[in-house]
């Protein structure tokens, strides 16, 4: 018969040895190899050695019922199967595409690569877009400026629609609200035969001098002060860019040209000009001793006014010629009132004798007296 209380002696022994077994095993001796645990959120890590993570090893019975699948669970309940874990960022296609990459991506013109890509050269922006005429960016050898949407074929000063400079000055054409043009001789001391240089904005270096388009009888002047305002108004309308300096050719008992006008050490050698660009007189002086050359017979709209009568009431020298007969301060249009008037010019190749007797004569401001109730023009001189 067995000995049950020996059997009940034993029994705490066994179990104390194996328990110390398994405690030498877990601290220091080598472990199965169970494949890459994972661990959950109850691992830690530390800078020393490497720390084994704690797992409880699971037995599954096969559908034998065998031994255990190998699988481990952390802590947290997270399985690890022994197979390296996928990275959900990680992608294997290709980068988003790029302008400069030498691929014509979606979305893209061109592209020729970093390298070829331009703004200023080439056929292809760094944009990725075709170069082309309008896009704002000027392609070297081949535009001569490019203001995109602005870019305008009527625009003096512009750019036009192929790119190229429109009117402007330095072309060496005259146009838009240029007095001259010579081109590369802007702006030096170079000018055509019995004209004036030109200088970098496209003005004479000289005083404008026109005859005015429009008449008036003695009346409507409106004084001294009246005609020049007329002046004024007139080369405004002419585009002239200085025209609120404009002076009329006018005098009364009050005033006169070599009264009002400026004629000082600013303006020595400054010559006086036709809007056409032909010098008239080198100065004041030339102007009050010799008169302007072949007469003032140009209008500030370009028409050409030969042998057209002028109100005057002005000397040779500048001065009033006669202090009573002014057309009453040019207020009155009575044929009884009188005052003295020029001629602008005369046909020097169809009448020489005329012509002789009108420049001895000076007769461009002394001509003959008429009645205030006549239509004549204004000289205007910008000062």
């Amino acid at each position: 018969m067995p000995n049950h209380d020996s059997h009940r002696r034993w029994l705490p022994l066994i179990l104390l040895a194996v328990a110390c077994n398994q405690g030498e095993e877990a601290a220091g001796g080598e472990q199965p190899d169970r494949g890459t645990s994972t661990t959950g959120a109850s691992s830690t890590s530390t800078s020393g050695p490497d720390v084994p993570t704690t797992t409880i090893p699971t037995t599954a019975a096969d559908s034998s019922g065998g031994g255990s699948t190998g699988t481990e669970t952390s802590s947290t309940g997270s399985t690890s199967t022994g197979e390296e874990p996928v990275d959900s960022s990680s992608s294997t296609t290709d980068l988003s595409p790029t302008c400069g990459d030498a691929k014509l991506d979606p979305g893209e013109e061109c592209d020729l690569g970093f390298g070829e890509n331009d703004d200023h050269q080439g056929a292809c922006t760094l944009g990725c877009k075709l170069a082309t005429c309008g896009d704002g960016l000027i392609r070297a050898g081949k535009e001569a400026c490019d203001n995109g949407p602005n870019n305008n074929n009527e625009l003096y000063g512009g750019c036009t629609t192929s790119c190229q400079f429109g009117d402007h000055c330095n072309d060496g054409i005259v146009q838009g609200p240029e007095e001259c043009d010579l081109g590369a001789e802007n702006g030096t001391d170079e000018f055509l035969a019995d004209s004036v240089p030109c200088d970098n904005g496209c003005r004479y270096h000289a005083r404008l001098v026109f005859l005015s388009s429009t008449t008036y009888k003695g009346g409507e002047v409106g004084g001294v002060e009246g005609a020049h305002l007329k002046c004024k108004a007139l080369a405004d309308k002419a585009g002239f860019d200085n025209s609120a300096s404009f002076m009329a050719w006018i005098s009364d008992a009050q005033h006169s040209p070599a009264q009002d006008f400026k004629h000082d050490i600013d303006t020595v050698d400054l010559p006086y000009v036709l809007p056409n660009g032909v010098r008239v007189a080198d100065d004041w002086t030339d102007l009050v001793l010799n008169g302007p050359g072949d007469g003032i017979v140009i209008a500030e709209t370009g028409e050409i006014l030969i042998t057209q009568g002028a109100w005057t009431g002005t000397a040779p020298s500048g001065k009033v010629f006669d202090p009573a007969a002014h057309c009453k301060a040019w207020s009155s249009s009575s044929p009884a009132d009188k005052s003295r008037l020029g001629l602008s010019g005369v046909d020097k190749q169809q009448f020489p004798q005329k012509w002789a007797d009108w420049n001895t004569g000076m007769q461009w401001t002394n001509y003959l007296s008429a009645g205030c109730n006549s239509l004549f023009h204004l000289y205007c001189f910008e000062q």
